[in-house]
């Protein structure tokens, strides 16, 4: 089979929850040994500064740079496994990509996120990741193209393609019963969690006294600054907990999105330390050191942010909103999102109580045993090659 992925998102710079996905997910079905039955075709809008290698059968790989494209459009990695017509930085489209599937012969066509090109090849088999959506009761978007293109775009998707994953029963729930989707052509395939061991070598007090924090001495937020996120009550909540604990902390990490200026305007007046972006590995560091995480939104398709805390050993307290409490499974404590009483009472409990947080630690190291994304990438692969002729002599 001849499978493209629109990888547009998988190698940028400054990646979060969608970005992350992709680029985790393509990186490990290139790596499968049974990848090399198919052929692998990688659309990229642009490359930067996330550089990225594969290692198959000992074979090493990087993804070209514009001047190596220019004399060399196909690359084989192994004898099995080719990937085509990486394309940096040319003109993406709706059009362009809806070109490839004809100059390319696919067979498959696999988008991480939402957009399906309409004009595509007669016959050939789509498939469409949708991690939410949320878009159906936020404020406007500042951005009006945004307003306008993200419901019509996920609505089409729902539409048209063959197979849907879906990143949680909570969304396949949503596109059911908001979209009309179809719920047998819908599969949920969780996202996993990545446990890079070199992460530990980092040195994790530079982290912190860049920050001004001490270990263990602050609650932590990681995502991207907006008003689904909830930010606001939750720094009302931490207002009233730092009227009663003394030199406790609150941490918002992440790049700063739409309608954050209320936000970074009450941060300041309580305190509150907005780092912006951060890299890998400062998440994990921030992480590792938190005394306790908390995810206060009021709907996620998914929550990645919250199985990372569980792998870094840190309690999770988490709001009810979206998928959160299926992510969480019992292995941290719930509050009603929308009310900042009920935020700071769970936070206090887990605050409060060296037991309580070794119980929490405990449940999410074991939460976090049934999440991965080498089980995520399996999944998805078999969905993309399901009733390929390579895979039924197999």
């Amino acid at each position: 089979m001849r499978i493209g992925i629109d990888a547009s998102r998988a190698f940028v710079k400054d990646p979060t929850g969608t970005e992350r996905y992709s680029y985790e997910v393509i990186t490990r079905l290139l790596k499968l040994p049974e990848a090399k039955r198919h052929t692998w075709i990688l659309y990229c809008r642009g490359f930067e500064d996330r550089g990225w290698r594969l290692d198959l059968e000992g074979g090493k790989f990087d993804v070209l740079t514009d001047q190596k494209f220019k004399k060399s459009k196909t690359q084989n990695l192994t004898s099995n496994i080719q990937i085509q017509n990486i394309r940096l930085k040319y003109l993406w489209t709706q059009v362009g990509l809806a070109a490839r599937t004809w100059v390319d012969n696919l067979d498959v066509l696999w988008i991480p996120a939402h957009t399906l090109p309409v004009f595509r090849k007669p016959g050939i088999r789509t498939v469409v990741t949708i991690h939410g959506i949320e878009y159906e009761w936020l404020p406007a978007y500042e951005n009006r193209l945004q307003r306008w293109y993200l419901p019509l775009s996920t609505q089409y998707a729902v539409r048209s393609c063959e197979k849907i994953i879906a990143v949680s029963e909570f969304t396949k729930k949503q596109l059911v019963e908001r979209l009309g989707a179809s719920a047998d052509k819908i599969e949920v395939v969780y996202e996993g969690v990545s446990r890079n061991a070199q992460r530990s070598m980092l040195n994790a007090q530079s982290i912190l006294d860049k920050y001004n924090l001490q270990k263990k001495k602050y609650i932590l937020f990681v995502g991207t600054v907006q008003p689904r996120k909830n930010l606001q009550r939750l720094i009302e909540a931490f207002a009233n907990l730092k009227s009663q604990i003394s030199n406790l902390k609150l941490v918002i990490a992440g790049k700063l999105g739409w309608g954050y200026n209320e936000v970074v305007t009450l941060a300041r007046k309580h305190g509150v330390i907005i780092t912006g972006y951060i890299n890998e590995a400062e998440r994990y560091i921030l992480l590792q050191n938190a005394l306790v995480y908390v995810q206060p939104s009021i709907s996620e398709g998914f929550g990645l942010p919250v199985l990372e805390a569980f792998s870094a050993g840190v309690p999770v307290v988490t709001s009810k909103g979206g998928a959160l409490m299926e992510v969480v499974g019992g292995a941290g404590l719930l509050f009603d999102p929308l009310d900042v009483a009920d935020i700071c009472h769970k936070l206090s409990l887990v605050i409060d109580s060296h037991k309580l947080r070794r119980e929490l630690i405990d449940k999410g190291r074991k939460r976090v045993r049934e999440f991965g994304w080498d089980k995520t990438t399996r999944e998805t692969y078999r969905i993309l090659t399901k009733n390929s002729k390579a895979e039924r002599q197999n």
